[in-house]
């Protein structure tokens, strides 16, 4: 079984600018502003999906946080380990982090609004399906970018995933009476 280094080697190793463009690209769509735009959209489409969003990133992006800067403050980043390795591609005009890698905030947030949508809209397997992958496909972007190393991706989709589906069966009947649009007069 690889370590996660070796894991990450390969991930470098398989880079182009093909997917450096679109890597770079698609990884915002972990990130905060991403999921409050989420938030945002669905307040116009279903009021109570946009509130189960609020929830689920907000709680999952404080449990990340903290696990970051107060249990595992010390884990470096894959490009910590890396940068002195000869064989490390360096994606251009990408920030390197360093630090606060443990968990993945990008995969918790992403994870999370795909899992609450994924719920809200259970009969439609074919999203779901799509939600999955695409989920997974931001996760895989930041071990891609050597933002974080697999293990980190696998914790954050976790912590995403479980914090938006306990949030999705604890007020699964709380939000009926707003399961519409947001009407502005």
């Amino acid at each position: 079984m690889y370590d996660k280094i070796e894991i990450q080697k390969y991930f470098n190793r398989i880079g182009n600018p093909f997917i450096d463009s679109m890597s770079k690209a698609l990884t915002h769509a972990g990130d905060g502003i991403f999921a409050i735009v989420v938030c945002i959209t669905f307040l116009f489409i279903r009021l109570k999906t946009a509130l189960l969003l609020f929830i689920s990133f907000t709680v999952s992006a404080g449990i990340v946080q903290l696990l970051k800067h107060f249990v595992f403050s010390d884990m470096k980043r894959p490009y910590f380990s890396l940068r002195y390795d000869p064989d490390f591609r360096i994606i251009e005009n990408l920030t390197y982090h360093t630090s606060h890698a443990f968990p993945s905030g990008h995969s918790a947030s992403i994870f999370a609004i795909c899992t609450v949508i994924a719920f809200q809209y259970q009969k439609n397997i074919t999203w779901q399906i799509l939600l999955a992958l695409f989920a997974m496909l931001i996760g895989l972007t930041r071990v891609y970018l050597c933002q974080h190393f697999l293990q980190d991706v696998i914790a954050g989709s976790l912590i995403g995933t479980l914090i938006a589906y306990y949030c999705c069966i604890l007020f699964k009947n709380k939000f009926d009476s707003i399961n519409k649009p947001l009407r502005i007069r």
